[in-house]
């Protein structure tokens, strides 16, 4: 839809018209608001188009013969009806939009158990605590197994055909080896322990992953802004640069060199928008989610070293005592399991003697089985020494890792306050810059270096800020602090 400019001829308090020009002429006045409107839809260029002035120049003529003053601006307005109108500058470049909201309600923690919850690892939790309540099963049983029935029978009906025959039948019941039934409690114990650290150690790797998304994001977020920054104020340049062309003041060369560096800051601008744009995807697709907290801020731990309550220390011991668990099991069991039958024997030698009926017990113990049970007993404990393994390799490199995240630390806290110091600098002299540029103390290629300068500095000294609270969030996450 057009857009309606009024242009009144009387001055008002905020009237264009310099209340020091006693010489003023409406009809000037109407022939450049007049060009300005009937050259907006054309692109910024150091001449007018030829079109617009000879417009101009005939409605200027048309305007002169009008005595009215009104009469003058009632054609004005409506010749302004055909002017474009005015469009919003979009927010992005290019229309690849991936939305995250900031959610004042959420908190990080919430952002992290909404996570888990999601997160693939998790469903391994199900399956640790399906075997858990089957080992508690297990060694809950009076028996070391299921139970076995049988039956004999013998005759001589295709031999001799005296009538002879015998039936036996038992139930065999598997008891536990000595100690064997200790040691599958102990096992089912040991797993349900695992069960406990092994949720604290997925979360605490949940949280490290949304600790590196959520930062990144921030980020290039703040990348995004900067180079924003950056080509507006540089396109601000091009219209000054635009106006001291027309003027004369400025050759078209330095037109073209305005046009150039806002043409590379827009190229800037479109590679740090698809960065940010990335980080939003990843940030859904480990989430779940386009919500991200207002405030996600963390407090240095006061914890300096590594013990056996970091998550992942505590889940691997979890896990060791588990296999040793197992390979005393696999001991207690042996080579067999005992057992004992208990059942009845009737029998008759032939059709002219009695019956003869009586209670049979045995009892089944397998020995001399170490050969055969030795490699089983190797195997599981080879499991054993490879989590002892694995623990002193994660050991390791928690040490190191903490160890990188204080140097960081460090240095991020001396490199902000030198970084401060230079951004003070750079505002002060891109100031003084643009100030003498005006005055025409330094030409534009000068201007635009120091420009360059001065937005680097500051660029730095945003991110070194964003960067020690991102340490600090990464420093907790070293010495297994969840948020």
């Amino acid at each position: 839809m057009p857009v309606i400019y009024f242009i009144s001829l009387h001055r008002s308090e905020n009237s264009i018209i310099p209340e020091s020009d006693l010489s003023f002429d409406p009809t000037v006045a109407l022939e450049k608001q007049l060009r300005s409107l009937l050259c907006a839809g054309f692109p910024s260029t150091p001449v007018m188009p030829k079109s617009c002035v000879i417009l101009a120049d005939i409605i200027k003529s048309s305007l002169l013969r009008l005595g009215d003053v009104m009469t003058r601006v009632v054609l004005l307005v409506m010749l302004a009806l055909l002017s474009p109108p005015v469009m919003a500058e979009p927010s992005h470049i290019v229309e690849h939009i991936d939305i995250v909201e900031v959610d004042p309600q959420l908190t990080l923690t919430e952002l992290v158990n909404q996570t888990l919850e999601v997160y693939p690892d998790y469903a391994l939790i199900a399956a640790l605590q399906q075997e858990s309540d089957a080992l508690h099963e297990r060694g809950s049983r009076w028996v070391a197994g299921a139970l076995n029935a049988y039956v004999y029978y013998r005759d001589d009906f295709a031999g001799s055909g005296t009538g002879a025959y015998e039936v036996d039948g038992a139930v065999a019941v598997p008891v536990w080896n000595w100690g064997q039934r200790d040691a599958g409690l102990q096992l089912a114990e040991h797993a349900e322990q695992n069960i406990a650290h092994k949720v604290l150690a997925i979360k605490l790797k949940v949280a490290g992953l949304v600790r590196e998304a959520i930062w990144q994001l921030k980020l290039q977020e703040l990348r995004h802004d900067i180079a924003r920054k950056a080509y507006l104020l540089t396109e601000r340049l091009l219209k000054t640069v635009h106006r001291r062309v027309e003027l004369g003041d400025l050759p078209r060369a330095d037109y073209l060199l305005a046009q150039s560096e806002l043409l590379q800051k827009k190229t800037a601008l479109i590679t740090v928008e698809a960065g940010l744009m990335h980080s939003r995807k990843h940030f859904y697709f480990l989430t779940q989610a386009n919500k991200i907290p207002a405030d996600f801020q963390e407090v240095q731990s006061t914890k300096k070293q590594i013990d056996s309550t970091h998550p992942q220390l505590a889940a691997l011991d979890a896990q060791i005592a588990r296999l040793k668990s197992q390979v005393e099991w696999v001991k207690a069991r042996g080579s067999g399991q005992t057992t004992v039958a208990i059942g009845g024997d009737t029998e008759r030698a032939s059709r002219s003697e009695s019956t003869v009926n009586s209670i049979t017990f045995n009892v089944s113990i397998p020995f001399g089985g170490n050969a055969f049970t030795a490699p089983l007993v190797a195997m599981t404990n080879k499991a054993y020494v490879r989590a002892e393994v694995a623990k002193a390799h994660v050991y390791r490199n928690l040490l190191e890792q903490l160890h990188e995240t204080e140097h960081e630390l460090d240095i991020e806290r001396g490199q902000l306050e030198v970084a401060r110091q230079m951004q003070d600098n750079a505002l002060e002299h891109l100031k003084m810059a643009h100030l003498s540029f005006d005055a025409g103390e330094i030409n534009l290629m000068d201007l635009l270096k120091i420009q360059a300068r001065s937005q680097q500095s500051i660029q730095y000294a945003e991110e070194s800020s964003l960067r020690l609270q991102r340490n600090i969030a990464f420093y907790n996450q070293a010495v297994g602090v969840m948020p």
